[in-house]
C-alpha cells in the first residue's frame, strides 16, 4: 500500500471517480476511488479497513437532489428522518446509532450544535458540494467525541489546473421552488481556486396538519463557497476554504408566522509542509458556527448559537516501506450564546456554563505483512467538563485474492454530553414539564465489532459487512438527564455498484436490529430494513434514470406505541446535452404520490417535478 502526501490526499479526494481508458480496445476499468476520511490519509476504498461510501460530483449531478439527505437516504447503514421537507429539523442515523452519534465534517471542520448535540444537516447546499465520504463504524479514536456511528465528510468544490471555467445553473419546479447559482474555478502551476454562490427558495408544504395555520412553510438558503490552495517554491502549501449559508425556514407553532433565521458556517486555513522525504506535517485553524434565531407569531422567542474554534496539527510519517504512522494533536473550544424568553419566564434564564475546551492527541499505525494489513489507533481526550477519556481501535485486513479483500475490526468510542444535558437551567413550564441539566453526567460509551468483505474488479464492486454495537451510559430523561440506558445494535449491510459506458447502477440494503436493552423495545425511528437502488442509462446525448428507496416500518417513540408505516418511493430523472456546454435536467420525485412520514405528524411532499438548466464552460 503506497502512502501519499497530505497535499496529494486532498487533491485525490476531489478527483473524478471513474474514467475511460485511453485505449479504445482495452476493457473499461475503474480508477481507484480515493477517500481520506477513514484514516485522515489518502487510501483507496479497496485499501481501507473501514466500510466506506463515496459520492462524487458526477453522481450528485446525475441524482439531481433537492436536499442533502436525498444523497444519503437508503445508503448502506444510513437512515434519515425529517420534521417535514426543505430546511426542517433532520436526523441522520448511522448503523442505528443516535443522530448525534454521527460526526459531520465540512472540509475538515467539525460541525454541530453544542446545545442540541446534532448537526444541522438540513442546511447543507447540494450545489456547493464536490464530494461526500461516508465512513460507517466508530472513528472516535481519530476524531474524538461524536463518531460512535460514523463520520460524514462533505468536500466543497475545488479548482484544478487550467484557465478559469464558469459554471452556472437556474431551475424551478413544484411548490414554487426556484434555484440559481454561478461559480468559477481554475488553477495555475502553483495555485488552484474555486468560488461559487447559490440560492434556493421554495414555498414548501404545510409541515403539520393540526398545528398552527394551514399555510405552506417555506425555506430559503443562500450559500457561498470558496477554496484556494497555493504551493510556494519551497514546497510549502497554504490553503483556505469557506462554506457560508444563511436563510430562513418556516415551521408550524402558532396561527401566525413561525420561522427560524439561521447561519451555518465552516472556515479553515493552514499550511502543509514536507519535513523530510518521509515526513509531512499540516497545521490548520478552523471556525464553525451553528446559529438559530427562532420567531413564533413573528416575535423573537429564542436564540441558540454555537461557535467553535479549533487548531489541529497532523503528521504523516513513513517509518519504513511497510510501516506508516499518522499522529496529531488538536484543541477546540465550544462557546454557546442562549437567549430564550421561555427560560426567562419559567426558570433562572441562563446556563451556568457557556464554554468548554477539549484537547486530544491520537496516533494511527498501519503495517503491511505480505497480504495482510494491520491497523491500530489510540486517542486520549482531556475535557474541561468530564475529564479524560481514552478510545482505541484495531483492524485487520487481508487480500484473499486479486479481487477479494477481507477485513475485521473492533473499536471503542464516546459521545460527550451536550450543554443542554449538563447545564440547562432548572425550568418548569406551565404544563408541569420540567427540564434541568445534570453536571455529573458522563459520556456515552460504545464498543463495536465488525467483519466484512469487498469484491472489486473493473467497474464492478460488492461490499458486505456485519456488525454489532453496544452503547452504554446512554443519556435519557429531562428531570434531570441521567446515564441509565443501554442499546445493542446488530446489523448486516450490503452495497454494490456496476458501470459501463452506457449503464450506471448502485444498490444497497441494510438489515438492522436496534434494541433498547432496558426495555427490550426497538430504538425509535430505526427501520429493521432499508434499501436503495439507483439505475441510469446513457443514450448519446440523453440520459434516463431512476431511484427506488424503501424502508420497513419503525416506531416514532421509545415505548413503541406510535407506529410509522413502511413505504417505497420511485424517483425518475432525465438529462439532455443540448450543446457541449449546455445541459437540461428534469426529475419527478415520489412518482406514485405516496403519503408517508419519517416523523409522526410531519408531512412529506407528494409528487413533485423540477427542471434545471446547466452551463459548464469547457
Amino acid at each position: 500500500m503506497k502512502r501519499t502526501a497530505l497535499s496529494t490526499a486532498i487533491l485525490l479526494a476531489t478527483t473524478p471517480v471513474l474514467a475511460e481508458t485511453p485505449d479504445a480496445d482495452s476493457e473499461a476499468h475503474t480508477l481507484d476511488v480515493v477517500q481520506v476520511t477513514a484514516a485522515r490519509v489518502a487510501q483507496t476504498v479497496d485499501e481501507t479497513l473501514s466500510s466506506v461510501t463515496v459520492i462524487d460530483r458526477e453522481e450528485i449531478e446525475r441524482l439531481q437532489p433537492q436536499q442533502f439527505t436525498d444523497l444519503l437516504e437508503g445508503r448502506a447503514g444510513i437512515e434519515t428522518s425529517q420534521n417535514s421537507a426543505f430546511g426542517k429539523t433532520t436526523s441522520v442515523y448511522t448503523r442505528g446509532t443516535s443522530s448525534d452519534h454521527t460526526l459531520l465534517l465540512i472540509d475538515g471542520v467539525r460541525m454541530g450544535s453544542a446545545t442540541l448535540g446534532g448537526a444541522s444537516w438540513q442546511f447543507l447546499p447540494p450545489e456547493e458540494i464536490e464530494r461526500v465520504e461516508v465512513v460507517r463504524g466508530p472513528r472516535t479514536s481519530i476524531y474524538g467525541s461524536d463518531a460512535i456511528g460514523g463520520v460524514v465528510q462533505v468536500f466543497t468544490r475545488e479548482g484544478r489546473k487550467g484557465p478559469p471555467r464558469v459554471n452556472a445553473f437556474v431551475g424551478g419546479g413544484s411548490f414554487n421552488t426556484w434555484e440559481t447559482g454561478v461559480g468559477v474555478a481554475g488553477g495555475t502551476e502553483n495555485t488552484n481556486y474555486s468560488f461559487s454562490v447559490s440560492h434556493f427558495e421554495t414555498d414548501g408544504i404545510n409541515v403539520q396538519d393540526d398545528v398552527g395555520d394551514d399555510d405552506r412553510n417555506g425555506y430559503d438558503n443562500t450559500s457561498l463557497a470558496t477554496k484556494v490552495t497555493h504551493r510556494l517554491d519551497n514546497g510549502i502549501e497554504v490553503f483556505g476554504n469557506i462554506l457560508y449559508s444563511e436563510g430562513e425556514s418556516e415551521f408550524d407553532s402558532t396561527e401566525g408566522r413561525d420561522y427560524t433565521d439561521y447561519i451555518h458556517t465552516a472556515i479553515r486555513a493552514g499550511f502543509r509542509s514536507p519535513i523530510t522525504a518521509r515526513w509531512e506535517t499540516e497545521v490548520s485553524v478552523a471556525h464553525s458556527r451553528d446559529e438559530n434565531d427562532r420567531f413564533t407569531d413573528g416575535r423573537f422567542s429564542s436564540r441558540y448559537d454555537t461557535k467553535r474554534d479549533s487548531i489541529d496539527w497532523l503528521n504523516e510519517i513513513e517509518l519504513s516501506d511497510h510501516l506508516f504512522l499518522t499522529a496529531g494533536l488538536d484543541a477546540r473550544e465550544d462557546r454557546i450564546s442562549v437567549d430564550d424568553r421561555f427560560l426567562q419566564l419559567f426558570g433562572p434564564g441562563e446556563f451556568e456554563e457557556t464554554s468548554r475546551y477539549n484537547v486530544g492527541g491520537f496516533g494511527l499505525l498501519q503495517a503491511e505483512f505480505g497480504q495482510h494489513l494491520v491497523e491500530g489507533s489510540l486517542r486520549r481526550d482531556a475535557n474541561e467538563q468530564f475529564g479524560d477519556n481514552t478510545t482505541g481501535q484495531i483492524a485487520w485486513g487481508m487480500r484473499a485474492t486479486d479481487t477479494i479483500r477481507l477485513r475485521a475490526s473492533y473499536g471503542t468510542a464516546f459521545k460527550a454530553p451536550t450543554f443542554n444535558d449538563l447545564y440547562h437551567p432548572d425550568t418548569t413550564f406551565p404544563d408541569g414539564f420540567r427540564f434541568r441539566g445534570n453536571p455529573d453526567l458522563q459520556p456515552e460509551e460504545s464498543e463495536t465489532a465488525e467483519v466484512g468483505a469487498r469484491y472489486s474488479v473493473d467497474r464492478t464492486y460488492f461490499d458486505v459487512a456485519i456488525f454489532e454495537t453496544r452503547v452504554d451510559n446512554l443519556i435519557a430523561g429531562f428531570d434531570p438527564p441521567e446515564n441509565v440506558e443501554e442499546a445493542r445494535i446488530r446489523g448486516l449491510e450490503m452495497e454494490m455498484g456496476y458501470q459501463t459506458s452506457l449503464w450506471t447502477s448502485r444498490a444497497s440494503l441494510t438489515l438492522l436490529d436496534a434494541e433498547d436493552r432496558e426495555t427490550g423495545n426497538e430504538l425509535q425511528r430505526r427501520s429493521p430494513a432499508t434499501g436503495r437502488f439507483d439505475l441510469d442509462r446513457q443514450f448519446q446525448h440523453l440520459s434516463l434514470g431512476g431511484s427506488v428507496i424503501a424502508k420497513s416500518r419503525s416506531y416514532n417513540d421509545a415505548n413503541n406505541d406510535e407506529r410509522l408505516s413502511g413505504y417505497g418511493l420511485l424517483n425518475l430523472r432525465a438529462s439532455y446535452q443540448i450543446a457541449p456546454e449546455w445541459q437540461i435536467q428534469a426529475t419527478v420525485n415520489n412518482v406514485f404520490d405516496k403519503d408517508y412520514e419519517t416523523a409522526r405528524g410531519y408531512n412529506q411532499p407528494g409528487r413533485a417535478a423540477f427542471v434545471k438548466l446547466r452551463y459548464q464552460q469547457r
